[in-house]
């Protein structure tokens, strides 16, 4: 990985947040200054209408606004724009790139699927070593991405249209939700896997917001967190006895994050069980760190 003397962002438009990361690369590791996120639920509702909504285009914008200010505070001549699963899926995402280009002087780039799971390849093994064959996941708000590496590398990466956002609003309809409901979004999950290449895996890596509160619930923090044989069942117990209100009051999770988490923890549980893992790793590295190492290399697109 090549040097950088000055500051370099990633700035990680998603279905459910967007995500800032502001870090020096030295000595081929990245060493982040500033984390920080806005949750906005860009892509809610696109999977019905096919487009992004007035009103969350103007909280994505604001809140890239804010951001990027926060980045450019801090010195950074480098700010990597990319956008996932909610503005590729959007019939109006060209006027939602100008729009956030007329307000900001950002250029975004929109990430194909098989691109988005690359970057969150190159990241997520940053300080993760894959040893015998790893599933790396990043399960975002709009999609899923699925990655089998070994010690040689990638073998391959796939993007599934299940995210915690778009199973929410395909399944979920009470709160709490109904068993029913979760054996829904698990059973769905299963069948998108099904169709994926073989991989003989002896551990997941899972990074993005689900996975982070799938250790934040268990009070585990940290760059990475090791998960115990029984902590993904006490989570899916918490969230099928507890309501969107005791997230928020009881565990102090945002209100929107507690209304997608339900079926984004079962959807992380329901990966973990498929390719019957015996180790699980949270790690807090993925898209973000995969996209500056990217642009090092001379790949990604810049502004």
């Amino acid at each position: 990985m090549v040097t950088s003397a000055a500051p370099r962002a990633a700035l990680d438009i998603g279905s459910n947040t967007i995500r800032l990361l502001v870090a020096r690369v030295t000595d081929g590791s990245i060493e982040p200054i500033e984390d920080a996120s806005e949750f906005v639920r860009l892509g809610k509702g696109v999977d019905a209408s096919g487009r992004l909504r007035e009103d969350r285009m103007l909280a994505a914008i604001a809140a890239i606004r804010s951001l990027v200010a926060r980045a450019r505070s801090l010195g950074t001549d480098t700010v990597i724009a990319i956008a996932t699963s909610a503005v590729r899926d959007a019939s109006n995402r060209d006027e939602f790139v100008q729009r956030v280009h007329d307000a900001t002087g950002i250029t975004i780039r929109i990430l194909s699927g098989d691109e988005e799971a690359r970057l969150t390849y190159l990241g997520a093994v940053l300080g993760s070593p894959v040893g015998d064959g790893a599933i790396i996941c990043d399960l975002g708000g709009g999609s899923a991405e699925l990655i089998f590496a070994t010690s040689d590398g990638m073998e391959w990466a796939k993007s599934l249209q299940f995210g915690s956002g778009r199973l929410t609003e395909q399944f979920i309809h009470h709160d709490p939700p109904e068993p029913a409901e979760l054996e829904a979004v698990r059973q769905h999950v299963r069948r998108l896997l099904s169709d994926l290449p073989a991989a003989r895996a002896t551990k997941s890596i899972l990074t993005g917001g689900t996975a982070s509160h799938v250790a934040y619930l268990l009070g585990k923090g940290g760059d990475q967190v090791e998960l115990d044989a029984g902590d993904l069942d006490r989570d899916l117990t918490l969230i099928r006895t507890e309501t969107v209100d005791q997230l928020v009051e009881v565990h102090g999770v945002r209100r929107e994050r507690a209304e997608v988490l339900p079926a984004g923890i079962t959807a992380a549980a329901a990966i973990v069980e498929y390719y019957s893992t015996p180790s699980v790793t949270i790690t807090q590295r993925g898209i973000r760190e995969g996209a500056i190492v990217d642009s090092l290399q001379g790949v990604g697109s810049q502004t």
